[in-house]
């Protein structure tokens, strides 16, 4: 600034005094709003001209970040005075950073990363220079070192935003050449290795592409080689790339030092190597000091006495043989084993133990854990941390005493824990002041505060007041608000004052949001969802809520929020949204498998329970997002197996009305699966739904279904007089709605709260359906911790199918209708609209839909008209924090019609005169069992075993499917088994 600035003062001193008629600035349009361009202006009109005044002006203006070091004043005569004129250049902030031109690696964002150049902050010619090294750097890091960068930079005078392009044309990447070897390797007795056995066991082979990610796998390999040779404290690094442009080689330059020979005895109890290495950090940190060494003993210690052994001790030493070898001998006297049985804890009125015991890290002895879990390490800090509680609620002079008895009772090893608590009296606030408020009245803090007159003090309040506090002062704009607190002694004993004292700072306000790297999406997309309004404060939780609704899109990979002119003290900023669209076109090919008892129809009809199975399946799936640069998302799936041939199309809309709680989904579908062994079936579906969210745990989906089912005749496992009837074509046009209320602590594992869903439909011939009928399916789901360890889950599932008076235009005789009297599923109802259950998701006695009514002939299951199914779950941790078990009970069946509905446990046989002709399956079918959870991030790995009561008898049919066509074969009873297997991912409910 020195330099135009001050000679350009220079020549206006030659004015000073005059009157000044007009003040000008060239270009007209300046960056600084016009109120604050008017406050920076010192040079006032009508008023004589003062050199600091033109000095004072030039400073305000520089000081504003907004303008560049090229300020000049220039002074002109002019009828009735002078005219000052200031010429300004504006400042270029950064904008979009893209680098193009480099294959990976190095990637794009490490090349971004290294620019260093962040969204918003000022950009200069010395930043850009020091990018460009950056670049470099790393391009030589990965073995590009001859590459040419240009910087393109695109100016946008009215934002001030300056986007930047870096082209590079990197060259070829160079390969590994040469291995130079320096430090004590070269010449360290036993520790010394060859060159070329090193680039081996690096994999660094000549003519082997360079880059940082080869280098660093190759160091790596050396310390885990010299590591596992017992030699924990390698030192390992590179320390020059010596690049020959003629042969494209990089000859390596590697310091080496493989360290002293470690070697860690144990003597007095015995430990797996996975187990030191877990507890003895020096294996971990390839270090040798104190310190380390103490933290091992520490560690054996604990994990001793985690085992029962709770008086051990652990001595550690260490001898050093001239630099070459260290010898570190852990010596261990374990003592007698203990069992912690007993954990009381008395003194406590204010806290009741479940809040006190959820602190603390030892326990009594249980299934999981045989010998509890207590050390004196353990103790002290639960000690500590029920004192912290106490204090932390107003109890300032609590004391926490604690007591070891052995032998508890007379019983050998049997381990007691006493802890008294003498809470003392607790302390009160007085009263609560609030100082340094100015611009937000203190009386709008004090309904809202922790703290209050008559409450007992505690730190805990004061750290939530400090929140709602700051959380409003951010919110309206005071992004520097600071905030800290005192007590004094009150009036009376255990009372005390407490002051807030608040440091307001200066207050931020909008200027304008800018919206910049949108390349197919519609502007005004992005515009609903920005809740940052020009004129209004700054607020950090609406800027939040902006880049979370513009990740809610998913249509953009990156959401970068920033201020502009951050380090400037103008009070109006403009916020910067850099946004980065996802790719539109994503494919994806998966694969998987599944095994169990899962139907496929063959022409033997010997099995209807199905025999176990192996089905593979390949999947593909193309996705186009950001459909019209609207925000929607066209999708193809398809799954191909023996059991299953799928295509699904969907799109989806997931803002309309201009709502977020509104969203549109249309699909259309193609299936032809073998998942019910009675039948083939073939679907062609289209179907259009609304969902609405009504608040954070209900939703209302709304939804028009129309399909075509249709099933292979030749697949039919039922009485042969029923084939033409029920291989009939049926369309089905249903509406339908959803009430989903989701109140789970943890969808994928819930441990509290409920979930709730009931689903109602109606197919009518008044919309174009074939079949008439009412269909609704409800569940109720609940959650209930019983102790730290247990929760009780409990699921009822409750559905119905219901014919309806019309116009059905099936084509039903009446002796089809009869066929199968009152006892079994109602012949109006198409057997691909039908209820089928059992399985790993409902009833665990049965495979996977063999629940309920059966063909009186064959024994395959034809479906039902209602359903009833509830689940008992008490699930409880079995090893750790890892593993679980579940004892469950199923009760409830599929059964032919609702009021056949029942909760008799036997199943009936029936009779014609006397002879036994069939069974009856509208039962209540019981089963227990035990399952394992194996937890996982994306929900538990669940292993059912299972165990029937009363499983279902049928009468079955041997014999092909010719046979049954032509009277061949013959009847015979079989049973469902007992003992059923399952297995899936996630929880039942």
């Amino acid at each position: 600034m020195a330099g135009s600035c001050f000679d350009s003062i220079a020549k206006v001193s030659d004015w000073e005094g005059q009157l000044v008629v007009r003040v000008d600035f060239v270009p007209s349009d300046q960056p600084m709003m016009q109120e604050q361009l008017t406050q920076a202006v010192r040079v006032k009109v009508n008023q004589p001209l003062r050199l600091l005044e033109v000095r004072e002006t030039i400073h305000n203006l520089f000081s504003s970040g907004r303008y560049s070091t090229q300020i000049r004043s220039e002074v002109d005569k002019v009828e009735g005075g002078i005219a000052v004129t200031f010429y300004t250049e504006p400042s270029w902030f950064v904008g979009q950073v893209r680098v193009i031109g480099v294959p990976s690696p190095p990637t794009e964002s490490q090349l971004i990363n290294a620019v260093g150049l962040e969204l918003g902050e000022l950009y200069t010619e010395e930043k850009r220079a020091l990018a460009e090294q950056a670049i470099r750097r790393l391009l030589e890091d990965n073995g590009f070192f001859l590459p040419k960068i240009e910087f393109t930079a695109t100016s946008n005078r009215k934002t001030q935003q300056r986007d930047i392009d870096i082209r590079i044309k990197s060259g070829t990447r160079a390969v590994f050449g040469d291995l130079i070897i320096s430090g004590p390797a070269t010449s360290n007795g036993s520790a010394s290795i060859n060159v070329s056995e090193l680039r081996k066991i690096a994999q660094w082979s000549q003519g082997k592409k360079f880059h940082q990610q080869n280098i660093q796998k190759g160091v790596d390999r050396l310390e885990n080689y010299f590591q596992d040779s017992s030699r924990w404290q390698p030192k390992i690094r590179v320390t020059g790339k010596q690049f020959d442009p003629d042969t494209g080689e990089v000859s390596l330059v590697l310091f080496l030092d493989p360290g002293p020979l470690i070697q860690v005895q144990i003597e007095g109890a015995e430990f797996s190597q996975t187990e030191l290495h877990r507890h003895i950090p020096i294996f971990e940190e390839g270090v040798v000091d104190v310190d380390l060494l103490e933290e091992g003993r520490r560690n054996l210690r604990d994990a001793l006495q985690s085992r029962g052994y709770f008086n051990a001790q652990v001595e550690v030493s260490r001898a050093v043989n001239h630099g070459e070898r260290i010898n570190i001998l852990y010596f261990i006297s374990r003592g007698s084993r203990h069992r912690m049985v007993k954990l009381d804890i008395r003194g406590n009125s204010f806290f009741d133990l479940h809040t006190i015991r959820e602190r603390m890290l030892i326990r009594e002895s249980t299934f999981s854990e045989r010998h509890g879990r207590f050390n004196e390490t353990l103790l002290a800090q639960d000690r500590e941390s029920i004192k912290k509680l106490y204090i932390g609620n107003g109890f300032r002079d609590v004391e926490i005493k604690a007591r070891v008895e052995n032998n508890y009772r007379d019983n050998k090893g049997d381990l007691a824990v006493f802890i008294q608590i003498v809470e003392g009296l607790p302390t009160f606030v007085e009263k609560v002041r609030i100082t340094g408020t100015e611009n937000i009245p203190a009386k709008q803090f004090y309904p809202n505060l922790s703290s209050s007159s008559g409450q007992v003090f505690s730190e805990l309040n004061v750290a939530t007041d400090r929140d709602i506090i700051l959380r409003t002062y951010f919110d309206n704009g005071f992004q520097a608000a600071r905030f800290s607190w005192r007590i004094e002694s009150g009036t009376a004993p255990q009372k005390v004052i407490v002051d807030y004292i608040i440091q307001e700072g200066e207050r931020l306000l909008v200027r304008h949001p800018i919206v910049s790297g949108l390349r197919h999406t519609r502007r005004s997309l992005v515009d609903n969802e920005i809740r940052i309004t020009p004129g209004e404060p700054f607020s950090q939780a609406l800027m939040l809520e902006t880049q979370r609704r513009l990740y809610d899109l998913g249509i953009f990979s990156r959401v970068d929020v920033s201020l502009q002119n951050p380090g400037s003290s103008e009070p109006y900023k403009n916020i910067l949204l850099q946004l980065q669209e996802a790719r539109r076109w994503t494919i994806g090919v998966g694969g998987g498998a599944e095994f169990a008892r899962i139907g496929g129809n063959t022409k033997d009809v010997t099995s209807p329970v199905g025999d176990p199975m192996f089905s593979p399946r390949i999947t593909l799936e193309l996705t186009r997002l950001n459909v019209r640069g609207m925000g929607h998302t066209a999708s193809i799936r398809t799954r191909f197996s023996n059991l299953q041939q799928r295509a699904l199309f969907t799109y989806e809309a997931p803002r309309v009305f201009n709502s977020d709680r509104w969203r549109m989904i249309f699909s259309g579908l193609v299936d032809t699966s073998r998942n019910v062994r009675t039948f083939t079936g073939r679907r062609s579906e289209g179907a259009l739904q609304l969902q609405q969210r009504i608040s954070k745990p209900s939703a209302l989906l709304y939804r028009y279904t129309f399909r075509r089912t249709s099933i292979d005749e030749n697949t039919l496992q039922i009485t042969p007089s029923l084939i033409p009837l029920q291989a009939q074509p049926v369309r089905v046009a249903l509406f339908s709605g959803t009430y989903i209320q989701d109140r789970r602590d943890n969808p994928t594992d819930a441990t509290k709260g409920m979930f709730n869903t009931f689903d109602l439909g109606v197919a009518s011939n008044v919309w174009g359906s074939q079949a008439n009928f009412t269909r609704f399916l409800g569940q109720n789901s609940t959650y209930h911790r019983l102790s730290k360890n247990f929760i009780l889950a409990r699921t009822l599932q409750i559905g119905l199918i219901a014919p309806r008076m019309g116009n059905n235009s099936l084509s039903f005789s009446d002796k089809s209708l009869s066929s199968g009297s009152t006892l079994g599923p109602d012949q109006r109802i198409p057997l691909s609209e039908r209820f089928f259950g059992g399985g790993v998701n409902s009833h665990r006695g049965f495979p996977v839909n063999q629940a309920g009514p059966r063909d009186p002939i064959t024994g395959f299951p034809i479906g039902g008209g209602a359903l009833l199914v509830n689940t008992l779950e008490l699930r409880f941790p079995l090893f750790g924090d890892t593993i679980g078990g579940v004892l469950f009970h199923d009760a409830g069946n599929v059964y032919s019609r609702f009021r056949r509905i029942s909760f008799r446990h036997q199943q009936n046989t029936l009779y014609v005169d006397g002879t036994a002709t069939g069974h009856e399956f509208d039962y209540m079918v019981h089963a227990v069992g035990f399952g394992l959870r194996y937890r996982t991030p994306v929900g538990p790995v669940r292993l059912d075993f299972s165990y029937g009561f009363n499983p279902p008898r049928f009468t079955g049919f041997e014999g092909s499917r010719q046979e049954l066509l032509t009277g061949g074969g013959r009847v015979s009873n079989q049973r469902i088994s007992r003992f059923q297997f399952h297995f899936s991912l996630g929880q039942k409910f």
